[in-house]
């Protein structure tokens, strides 16, 4: 016990030592938690995660040694200001808006806001707080996903795309609808031709009674006649 107080009031020093455990320490926390989204094949994977991180604690030890070595003419708070607000542009990169109107990129953005959060911890010396962020941001990553798959399964609005054999076909699809209390939220109809053929498609938002399983309404609306293609997005 006491050997880990000494090692750690060593390393709470400014030396060379302890730059490099710093740095070291921030690209090993950013990079486990870039592999994780790498693993999912997502645009910022584990060089962007330990890049931000590693940037992060450099920026929050230059402003410590700054301080160190000219004084309280500089405030140390201030450099770890602008790199939560610059990793906010960095985020915004990651975040798409996809034809159907889903927003994807939203973890991966808050990621990266976070990993720039543990850098700087590391980059003052709050090694604990920065070790236990990133064990939380890896269980979150790893087996919170499934709390998300609950929700989606138990929630009343579903987000739905569906084929047409025609524009006929949309009359009765809507009768069915009202007979089993489905209450179409939003809706987007697009038209298209294929060898002199209309082929009808449509995006949209539908809101379920409660306790209603999503399998259920699929299989409901594919049984209707005129509807080629149905799939939950």
């Amino acid at each position: 016990m006491k050997g880990l107080e000494v090692i750690g009031s060593y390393l709470d020093e400014w030396n060379i030592v302890t730059i490099t455990v710093r740095l070291i320490l921030a690209v090993v926390c950013g990079g486990a938690i870039g592999l994780t989204r790498s693993v999912k094949r997502r645009g910022a994977g584990f060089k962007t995660h330990a890049l931000v991180c590693l940037g992060s604690a450099l920026v929050m030890m230059t402003g410590q040694y700054i301080y160190v070595d000219f004084g309280a003419i500089s405030d140390i708070a201030r450099l770890a200001a602008q790199v939560i607000s610059g990793v906010g542009f960095l985020g915004v990169g990651t975040i798409m808006v996809t034809r159907d109107n889903h927003v994807k990129g939203l973890t991966t953005a808050a990621g990266l806001w976070t990993c720039a959060g543990i850098g700087l911890s590391i980059g003052i010396g709050f090694y604990s707080g920065a070790a236990i962020t990133t064990i939380l941001v890896l269980v979150i990553y790893r087996f919170m996903g499934r709390v998300d798959e609950i929700a989606y399964e138990h929630s009343r609005v579903l987000d739905i795309y569906i084929e047409f054999e025609s524009r006929r076909s949309i009359a009765p699809f809507i009768s069915v609808l009202k007979q089993n209390n489905y209450k179409i939220v939003q809706m987007e109809l697009n038209k298209s031709k294929k060898n002199k053929e209309e082929l009808v498609n449509a995006t949209l938002v539908l809101e379920v009674p409660e306790k209603t399983k999503h399998g259920i309404v699929i299989d409901l609306l594919r049984e209707i006649p005129g509807i080629e293609y149905v799939e939950e997005i």
